[in-house]
C-alpha cells in the first residue's frame, strides 16, 4: 500500500470513527427538526473535513478531491445533516481556485440551476450585487453563500454574508434546508469578490455537485442495504427468519449488486474528475464519468429503496425507525444537481457529438 492509500485510509477510519459517535436516531431526529446538526458541525469543523481537498496554505486540510469524496461516502452513510459537501467541494473550491480566503463556518454555494444568474457591477471601489437563488442547500444554516456571478462578459466568484440576504426557508424530502435567496442590491467589498480562477465555472461547479451527490448516495445505498441485512436476521415469520427465505435472499443480492456498482462508478468518477479538471478534452472525459455516476446512483437509489422497504415491510416507513432517513436523501439527492433524465440526456449528447467510432474508446477510457 503506498503512502497515498495510507493517508486517505486512515483519513476514512477517523470520519467513520466521529460519525459514528456524533449521529444516532435521536440526533437526525433532532436535525430533521432543527434543520441541521449544529453540534455535529462543530464536531467536523474541528476535524477539519471540510478542508479536506483545499491547499493547507489556503487555509485547508490538505488532500485530493478523492480524499473529499471517501469523507463524503462516509458522510451519507451515517445521513449527516450538515453542508459539508457544499463548504469544502462546492464554496471551499470556489474560493481557493479564485485567489479568496477559505473560511470557517457552514457555507452555501451556487447557483444551482441552468436558469439562474447572479449579476454583479463595480460602484467605485465596491461591487453591488444582485439576483434571486431558488431551493439553495443549507442557506439558513450557512454563513456565507459563494456565487458564480457575471460582470459583462466574464465571470467573477462572489463571496456574500447571508445574514444581509432575504431567504425564505425550504425543505428537501429528507428535511434538509433548501431556500430560496434573494440577493437586492448588496454592497460587497473588494475583498469579497475576484476574477473566477482557471476551471472555475457553472460547468465545473454543475459536474462537481453531481459527484458530491453520486458519492454520498453510494453511502446512503451501503447503509440501507447494511439495515435491510441485519433486519432480515431478526424478523421472525411463519417460524423462520425472513432472511432465510429464498425470495429474500435474491432481493438482497440483487441490492448488493446496486449498490456496488454506484460505489464503484462514484468512487472512478472522482478519480477521474480529479485527473480531468481543466481543457476542454479532458472536461469532456470527466462530464462522462460524472454523469454516468449519477446516472447509476439514481439508478441503484430507485432498486435499493424498493427493495429495502420491501424486506422491512411497515416498519421501514415509520418515524421512529432509521430506515428513512437514509431512503429519503436517496429520493431527494437524486434530483440535486441534475437528475437522472438531465444527465442521460447530457451523456448521450457527448457520446452522439464524439461520433460512432469514439464510442467504444469512451466507454473504456480510464
Amino acid at each position: 500500500m503506498n503512502s497515498t492509500n495510507d493517508i486517505r485510509t486512515m483519513l476514512i477510519e477517523s470520519a467513520a470513527r466521529l460519525f459514528a459517535d456524533h449521529v444516532d436516531a435521536k440526533t437526525l431526529e433532532a436535525a430533521k427538526r432543527a434543520g441541521w446538526s449544529e453540534e455535529l458541525w462543530m464536531a467536523v469543523e474541528q476535524a477539519d473535513l471540510p478542508g479536506v481537498s483545499i491547499p493547507e496554505e489556503a487555509g485547508g486540510a490538505g488532500g485530493t478531491l478523492c480524499d473529499a469524496a471517501a469523507v463524503l461516502r462516509i458522510a451519507g452513510r451515517y445521513a449527516a445533516a450538515v453542508p459539508l459537501a457544499e463548504t469544502g467541494m462546492l464554496a471551499g473550491w470556489m474560493l481557493t481556485g479564485s485567489g479568496l480566503p477559505f473560511r470557517r463556518g457552514p457555507m452555501a454555494a451556487g447557483p444551482v440551476h441552468d436558469d439562474e444568474a447572479v449579476v454583479v457591477r463595480k460602484d467605485g471601489g465596491s461591487w453591488v450585487v444582485s439576483g434571486k437563488l431558488a431551493r439553495v442547500p443549507w442557506a439558513r444554516v450557512a454563513r456565507r453563500l459563494v456565487l458564480l456571478a457575471t460582470e459583462g462578459n466574464r465571470d467573477l466568484v462572489v463571496s456574500v454574508d447571508l445574514s444581509r440576504c432575504a431567504i425564505r426557508p425550504g425543505r428537501n424530502l429528507a428535511n434538509e434546508p433548501r431556500d430560496d435567496v434573494m440577493l437586492k442590491d448588496l454592497r460587497l467589498s473588494a475583498s469579497e469578490v475576484s476574477a473566477a480562477g482557471n476551471g472555475v465555472d457553472r460547468d465545473a461547479l454543475r459536474l462537481r455537485g453531481a459527484l458530491a451527490r453520486a458519492v454520498m448516495m453510494a453511502g446512503a445505498l451501503e447503509r440501507a442495504l447494511q439495515l435491510s441485512a441485519q433486519y432480515a436476521q431478526q424478523r421472525v415469520q411463519f417460524g423462520r427468519r425472513i432472511g432465510q427465505f429464498q425470495a429474500i435472499q435474491q432481493e438482497l443480492a440483487r441490492f448488493g449488486g446496486e449498490v456496488a456498482a454506484a460505489v464503484a462508478a462514484a468512487l472512478s468518477a472522482a478519480g477521474t474528475l480529479e485527473r480531468h479538471a481543466a481543457g476542454t478534452a479532458a472536461r469532456r472525459d470527466a462530464m462522462l464519468a460524472v454523469a454516468s455516476a449519477k446516472i447509476r446512483a439514481a439508478h441503484a437509489a430507485h432498486e435499493g429503496a424498493l427493495i429495502a422497504h420491501q424486506v422491512h415491510g411497515a416498519i421501514g416507513v415509520t418515524d421512529e425507525y432509521i430506515l428513512h432517513h437514509s431512503t429519503l436523501r436517496l429520493w431527494a439527492w437524486s434530483e440535486e444537481f441534475g437528475n437522472e433524465t438531465y444527465w442521460a440526456t447530457a451523456l448521450g449528447s457527448a457520446i452522439q457529438a464524439r461520433g460512432a467510432e469514439e464510442l467504444w474508446p469512451a466507454l473504456t477510457a480510464n
